[in-house]
């Protein structure tokens, strides 16, 4: 935190120095370009910090935990993505690691799988008050080589059809 506030410290000050100058010389100054430029140092700069955010030391949400060490999980990694019109999307996924009990017991690790979100509809529109519908909508914005959780539910034919998908 000091280190940023010492790059807002100089960065005022050359921003004030490039002020004065293009003053006596007659250029035109923008003070906005100036602070563009100190927005991208102090990004460069803060990728050496290494883990002192606030953010970095949260624990997270509790019930995403439990969700994702839930022994009816299976690990996965994307390796191919089909979207339709949002939120469906078909993913090609090859398993990590088998889950430990239920569906996704049944398969072997290094296999590929087919599976698409378990979504809810309301007449003919998803249900996005629907808490695991919400959840698993998130689905559609997944990438290739992104690792998941999944809980496999129902098998049809080649097609697995997820309960949820959470990215990892």
């Amino acid at each position: 935190m000091k280190r940023i506030i010492t790059l807002l410290s100089v960065g005022l000050i050359l921003i004030g120095a490039a002020a004065a100058a293009a003053q006596e010389e007659g250029d035109t100054f923008d003070p906005l370009e100036a602070l563009a430029a100190l927005g991208d140092s102090l990004l460069e700069d803060s990728a050496d910090e290494g883990g002192s955010s606030v953010r970095a030391r949260q624990s997270g949400d509790r019930l995403t935990q439990i969700r994702l060490k839930d022994q009816r999980n299976l690990e996965a990694k994307i390796t191919s993505i089909r979207k339709g019109a949002f939120p469906t999307v078909a993913l090609k996924v090859k398993v990590l690691k088998p889950a430990g009990e239920g569906a996704g017991s049944k398969v072997s690790k290094n296999q590929t799988l087919v599976v698409f979100p378990r979504l809810k509809f309301a007449s003919s529109e998803v249900d996005l008050t629907d808490d695991p519908t919400l959840r698993n909508a998130g689905a559609y914005y997944l990438q290739k080589g992104d690792k998941v959780m999944i809980r496999l539910g129902y098998q049809r034919g080649r097609v697995w059809e997820a309960d949820y998908i959470e990215r990892k």
